[in-house]
Parts: C-alpha cells; structure tokens; sequence
C-alpha cells in the first residue's frame, strides 16, 4: 500500500471530509507522528527487524557508528564475527561501559590491541572498548526504522499485511481527536487494537514454534 492509499483509506472513515477541503497534509503528518511512536514502543514488530547487517571495525579502531535507522538490538541475539574458516559465530558479551573494562580475565587490558570480546551500546556508537588488532567484520540483528511517509512510498509498515492496519488506525485516531470525531475515533482504535493483537500473536506463536517457554529462561 502507497502512503497515498492509507491517506484515502483515513479519509474514507473520516466520512470523505478531504474532499474539498483537503486534510491530506494533516493526515500525512499524523502518519509519520504514528510511526514514529509506534517505532519507539516497548515492542516492536518483526518486519522491523534487519538482519546480519555488517559493522565493519577498523584495525586500532574501538567503536562503529550505529547502523543506519538503529531503534535498538534485537533480544534474541548478540554481535558475533567468524574465524576465518570457521561457519560457528563467536558472540560477543553486552556489557555496561564499566563493567566492559572489567571483562578481559585473561590477563589483557582495554589498553592492549586484541579482537573485540565485549561491546557497549552508547548514544551514537558502539564502543568495543579495545582497539582492534585487525580488521574485522562484525555481524548485528538490530530494530530499524522505516522509511518516513515524507513521500508517496510503501514503506515496511504499509508493505506488511497487518502492520498497515496498525499504522493507519493511530495516525487515524490522532486525526479524529483534532476534528472532535468520537465515531471515526471509534473505528481508528478498533482497527488498530484489532492489528495490533493480530502482530503480538503471531510473536507469541513465532516463540513457541521455536521450543517451550521457560520461567526464567530471558533473566
């Protein structure tokens, strides 16, 4: 679906009100403000997840910039690299910055030059903490923003069956409440409760396809 679609697809439960008297512009705003929020909620949805994208780190470097787009890591991985030769992947540990440089037992220090082990997420970067002995090719699954509605584009939002029902429904809830509509408000929350129970259903379905759910097992 185009974004001009979903402007029309608004409009129509708005009762036709563009026509004449355009809110598109309004409406475009809304979507993008939807988007936004919904991109920084506490779960996100998977077609948002990018795989595999290559950090690469440079020999003396410490950190990499953010991948493009960076909402935050995926839960269900971490940042691995590969011996050469080798298809096993070699996990690097997440730590607070503090406890980063606590982390080399084996009798190096983040002042030596070595292969990354640890990583911290900060604002921009992701810090590595020692300075690389080589280059290295890092692997990281990361949430990423979708492209913004700034133009009449399909992005993953409007390019997923029910995602776009969940986007259109909050940007069309934020258009009612600007025009005092309680009946179009009405069916915008419908039709973004009914996308959004849709999404976090097939997560929970997507999770126990993958093996029973352990108490405990994430803490």
């Amino acid at each position: 679906m185009l974004r001009d679609e979903a402007v029309r697809r608004i409009d129509d439960a708005l009762g036709f009100r563009t026509t004449g008297h355009s809110l598109t512009a309004a409406i475009v705003s809304r979507l993008q403000e939807a988007q936004n929020e919904l991109e920084n909620g506490k779960t996100l949805p998977p077609f948002l997840l990018a795989e595999n994208y290559t950090l690469a780190l440079l020999v003396g470097a410490r950190a990499v910039a953010k991948p493009p787009g960076f909402l935050r890591e995926s839960d269900e991985t971490l940042i691995r690299r590969y011996e050469a030769g080798s298809d096993s992947p070699l996990f690097l540990a997440r730590k607070y910055f503090i406890d980063a440089y606590q982390a080399y037992s084996d009798g190096t220090t983040a002042g030596d030059p070595g292969p990354p082990l640890v990583y911290v997420m900060q604002k921009d970067t992701i810090n590595f903490v020692t300075a690389a002995d080589q280059e290295y090719s890092l692997y990281l699954d990361y949430y990423k923003a979708a492209d913004p509605l700034t133009s009449n584009i399909e992005n993953v939002w409007l390019a997923d069956a029910v995602g776009k029902w969940w986007l259109i429904g909050e940007a069309g809830m934020k258009i009612a409440a600007d025009l005092r509509d309680q009946n179009a408000a009405t069916i915008f929350s419908a039709m973004a409760s009914k996308a959004r129970t849709s999404l976090f259903s097939k997560i929970v379905d997507d999770e126990l396809a993958g093996g029973p759910l352990m108490m405990g097992a994430n803490l």
